[in-house]
């Protein structure tokens, strides 16, 4: 099942997608839902980032074929970091290079949003709290990592619109077992497979929910493979694509 969140006739609204046509969603999103009747059509409508998150926590270095490519040690646990709400944007939203970066990069990731309050879970009942799946882009100033000597993940992850999501959540594949490419002006720069996770998603949410509450909305961000933290500029579009999902698309603009 695909959710879509999205702008229809100046109402911003979920939807379900089947095809090119979104039908209504009646009930709760993070609750017990069905699929209402038929609304409009995919070009008739404005998709939104599939989340509305009080807190993003991604996970560095986490693929196997990264690790290799860079030469770091494998980590012993998940190497964490919070993704501010206020990164998010959804697909054709403008991510705006930030004035205080010189050196602007992208990351691909598999993402997911979370459908109920998860605290202290353990590996067994953790998918049961994932609502859907959807490409990321980890937009990172890279100069502020370096010259912070990785200490300041504030600057380097967090700056406005660097934390595209989209198209939408899909709720039925195994995050496990698809590929995901990332691609700047239709050049593949990653080209990969989440089956490379050093951490999976339920381990992720255990060691996550050990100590701090994620709540309905809120996302993972699960890290990026190979040919991660690719340089960008302005005018570039960058699409994250993963099998199952779609294509999420940037186009990088200048700061205003």
């Amino acid at each position: 099942m695909k959710l879509a969140r999205f702008e229809w006739r100046g109402e911003l609204r979920w939807g379900i997608v089947e095809g090119e046509t979104i039908y209504a969603l009646e009930g709760d999103l993070y609750g017990r839902f069905s699929q209402g009747k038929k609304l409009c059509r995919l070009p008739e409508v404005r998709l939104k980032a599939p989340c509305e998150p009080r807190n993003g926590v991604a996970c560095g270095r986490n693929y196997m074929d990264h690790i290799k490519e860079m030469g770091w040690p494998v980590p012993e646990e998940p190497n964490l970091f919070f993704k501010p709400a206020h990164t998010v944007i959804g697909t054709e939203e403008e991510i705006v290079h930030p004035a205080i970066s010189t050196d602007l990069r992208y990351e691909a990731e598999l993402c997911l949003v979370i459908k109920k309050m998860a605290r202290n879970l353990s590996e067994k009942e953790a998918m049961d709290y994932v609502l859907g799946y959807t490409c990321g882009n980890d937009v990172t100033a890279i100069d502020w990592f370096i010259k912070s000597q990785g200490q300041d993940l504030v600057r380097t992850k967090g700056c406005d619109t660097a934390g595209p999501l989209g198209p939408w959540l899909v709720t039925d594949i195994d995050p496990h077992n698809v590929a995901i490419k990332g691609r700047v002006n239709g050049e593949t720069r990653q080209d990969s497979h989440t089956s490379l996770m050093i951490f999976n998603v339920p381990t992720l949410l255990k060691h996550i929910t050990a100590f701090m509450t994620l709540c309905p909305g809120d996302v993972v961000w699960t890290g990026t493979p190979k040919g991660g933290a690719s340089p960008v500029k302005v005018g570039d579009v960058i699409e994250v694509e993963i099998e199952g999902i779609g294509v999420l698309r940037n186009r990088v603009v200048a700061p205003k």
